[in-house]
């Protein structure tokens, strides 16, 4: 029997299998009975083994034990191409990328070891940084930006109960692939409203 820690991250992993799947195929264009039909024989397919491994399994070797952060993004992607509803606000996700990335660009560059200072090590029960997430938090909640509050939240929860084998709070919180999506996803937003024509030019 597998460890409850194993299936978690598998499940993970399965998720973001359906995700890319749900994009690839663009399910959002056949009739909901199809899209429930192709993500149920996809959920499937992610899970029988190839080999000797199944294909969330080999995903899971590849990206580790993905974050809330990823979960958050990939469950909401999925679910609004199944059921043709938006679940999460623009000003929601674009929030949670924004600190997504901000955090990618404080943790992963120190944590290559270029400075002594090691921010890796604040996931291990330090004071400043769940402080920090506290506060981030409560202006979050202000804020009505419950999607930053669900990830925060959920990773602090995830942690506490030990849902993965790291003991880490930043493991919870993001990983890598969430981190260059951030990035990509923000620089190519940025790109796109920079040379965008505006209304008057375009009727020029």
């Amino acid at each position: 029997m597998m460890p409850a820690t194993t299936v978690l991250g598998l499940g993970g992993c399965g998720l973001l299998c359906l995700a890319l799947a749900a994009a690839g195929l663009r399910v959002q264009v056949f009739p909901l009975r199809t899209r429930c039909a192709v993500m149920l024989v996809v959920a499937i397919a992610a899970f029988v083994p190839v080999g000797d491994l199944s294909i969330a399994a080999y995903v899971r070797g590849a990206t580790g034990d993905l974050s809330v952060a990823t979960l958050a993004l990939a469950g909401g992607s999925c679910l609004a191409r199944v059921t043709g509803r938006n679940l999460l606000a623009r000003r929601e996700v674009n929030a949670l990328l924004w600190l997504v990335a901000a955090a990618a660009l404080f943790l992963y560059p120190f944590a290559l070891g270029w400075t002594p200072f090691d921010p890796y090590a604040l996931g291990y029960g330090s004071i400043a940084l769940i402080t920090f997430l506290l506060v981030v938090t409560l202006v979050a909640w202000r804020a009505k930006l419950n999607l930053v509050v669900l990830v925060v939240v959920g990773a602090a929860a995830a942690c506490l109960i030990g849902a993965y084998e790291s003991r880490n709070l930043w493991d919870y919180l993001i990983d890598p692939l969430v981190a260059l999506y951030a990035v990509i996803r923000l620089i190519v937003e940025a790109l796109r409203g920079r040379y965008r024509p505006s209304v008057s030019t375009a009727r020029e």
